[in-house]
């Protein structure tokens, strides 16, 4: 584990990070507007406590002691982050500028108490590591539910960034409206799952019921990608956690979104 010293550097970078992407944002959202007024911001799906992700694990005399757990095939959003309900539903309409994710360092190599756990993943998931976000609209009445994809956000290959949390902004912002849901999509796999926390975590995904877990289920899942198609979300998973955010600027009052 990093060290206190190391982990407030690291807060310190990924604020000044988020600081230097909400002004360039500002300055798409605003061209020529230095005397706006301020923006509403919300990060969402940010809480208090951030979970570390589930890899490297480790091996004791051939016996895996602590798993290395990811996501893959698969569109997927919190339903409860840290007892907080529905975290990534936008309070408002507006648009989404800027994204993050947070990752953990899977092992590379074969040791005595390591495997090369991005080749298995690659082999059983496809490569590279890859994620984008997705804003879905909810279809009222259906159980389970289901959503239609409106819009989304392109890939980003995610392997340079391992044991990391980078902040993607957004060239085309993402209209969003109240109510609608900003989703993680993962095409191949991903490592930024927190598995094994709180049962004050859950999370739904882009599965049918009935083919939640098994290898074959999710190895044969595709997530959801093509905009205007719906999709149902019929696994709810608990004690789990998918590790991203989804920075939401309001949308000013005389500005409207379709």
């Amino acid at each position: 584990m990093p060290n206190s010293s190391t982990h407030s550097r690291r807060h310190a970078a990924l604020a000044l990070a988020f600081a230097a992407c909400l002004a360039a944002v500002f300055a798409v959202l605003n061209p020529g507007s230095a005397s706006s007024a301020p923006l509403t911001v919300t990060v969402l799906g940010q809480t208090a406590e951030t979970p570390p992700a589930s890899c490297p694990g480790k091996i004791v005399n051939n016996v895996e002691v602590t798993p290395c757990r990811v996501e893959g095939h698969v569109t997927g959003f919190q339903s409860i982050a840290d007892g907080i309900a529905r975290p990534y539903e936008a309070p408002y309409d507006g648009k989404i500028v800027a994204w993050s994710i947070t990752l953990a360092k899977p092992s590379t190599k074969e040791t005595a108490t390591t495997t090369n756990e991005v080749g298995f993943f690659d082999e059983f998931l496809g490569e590279p590591s890859e994620a984008r976000i997705g804003i879905l609209k909810p279809i009222e009445g259906t159980n389970p539910p289901k959503y239609t994809l409106v819009r989304q956000s392109p890939l980003q290959v995610l392997n340079p960034y391992f044991g990391t949390t980078p902040i993607f902004a957004l060239k085309h912002p993402l209209s969003v409206l109240q109510g609608q849901v900003v989703a993680l999509t993962v095409p191949t796999w991903a490592p930024m799952f927190a598995f094994n926390v709180s049962s004050e975590n859950t999370w739904r995904g882009s599965r049918l019921p009935e083919h939640c877990s098994s290898k074959e289920d999710i190895q044969n899942e595709h997530p959801q990608q093509g905009v205007g198609k719906t999709k149902t979300y019929g696994c709810y998973y608990s004690n789990a956690r998918l590790l991203y955010t989804a920075t939401l600027v309001k949308t000013p009052a005389a500005e409207t979104t379709e």
